[in-house]
């Protein structure tokens, strides 16, 4: 997958951590340093050709009068934050950290861009204190989910809806990670969250993905279509499909970086 830039816009909230605190890869570096809290979300996001439509006793998401979509999920294992390495500013704040730092929030925990058919904005993490430095970069990665009691053990994103009326599984156990390498440094307090665009239109719309969904195969005659991309088996059901859908996943993610000055 590509690294990609994502949207950075100014946000308060306030709830509990749901993360647990890694720390610096350098001890001591952060005391006295002043911190400023942050907030960081997941959001779904569609386009004008999309719809939505009743879909037995749920709502879907529909693009192209083809392919529906009632749940979309992934699994969230670690957020980094890197720090600037200008060393122009490494004294400022106290110089209680260097550019060799970087903070760590290690998850795991499920993320709905979509449930029931509707879009959904999820908050990750919402009165983080983080030190009121410049961050060059923040770092996601999607491991595997280990909760056996859930729909995606053992995968990193799953995907279910209806192809031409008949029920669909799309998943995946391939770990992967993303990152924003920010124009400006990012600076809590100045800039108060950041929000990341899943632009689901972009995946699930032919005319924007070129993918064909109607070619995808009940293999199993059990009334499921099953579209796996795995790690050791591409002779899996619909693995060449799967391929293409995840090789597109990055370009649903938009690219963008704004300040709490900006509307």
């Amino acid at each position: 997958m590509k690294k990609n830039l994502l949207k950075v816009m100014a946000v308060t909230m306030t709830m509990a951590l749901p993360f647990a605190f890694m720390g610096c890869e350098s001890d001591d570096t952060l005391k006295g340093s002043d911190f400023e809290k942050v907030t960081v979300q997941f959001r779904a996001t569609d386009g004008p050709i999309t719809k939505s439509a009743p879909q037995a006793e749920t709502r879907a998401l529909v693009f192209d009068d083809v392919v529906s979509i009632t749940s979309f999920m992934v699994n969230v294992g670690e957020i980094e934050f890197d720090f600037d390495d200008d060393h122009k500013w490494a004294y400022q704040y106290g110089g209680k950290y260097s550019y060799a730092d970087d903070i760590k929030l290690k998850g795991p925990f499920e993320v709905d861009l979509i449930a029931d058919g509707v879009l959904q904005v999820k908050t990750l993490l919402a009165g983080l204190e983080l030190p009121k430095a410049r961050f060059e970069e923040i770092e996601f990665e999607m491991k595997k989910n280990r909760n056996t009691n859930s729909l995606m053990y053992n995968q990193t994103i799953r995907i279910e809806g209806e192809i031409m009326g008949i029920p669909f599984i799309f998943a995946s156990d391939k770990e992967f990670d993303f990152e924003v390498e920010f124009d400006k440094p990012f600076i809590p307090g100045e800039n108060l969250g950041v929000v990341v665009d899943f632009h689901v239109n972009r995946l699930f719309s032919h005319s924007l993905s070129g993918i064909d969904f109607r070619k995808a195969i009940d293999y199993n005659n059990n009334g499921i279509i099953e579209i796996y991309y795995t790690d050791d088996d591409d002779q899996s059901p619909n693995y060449w499909l799967g391929k293409k859908i995840w090789e597109w996943l990055d370009d649903i993610i938009d690219c963008d970086f704004d300040d709490d000055d900006d509307d």
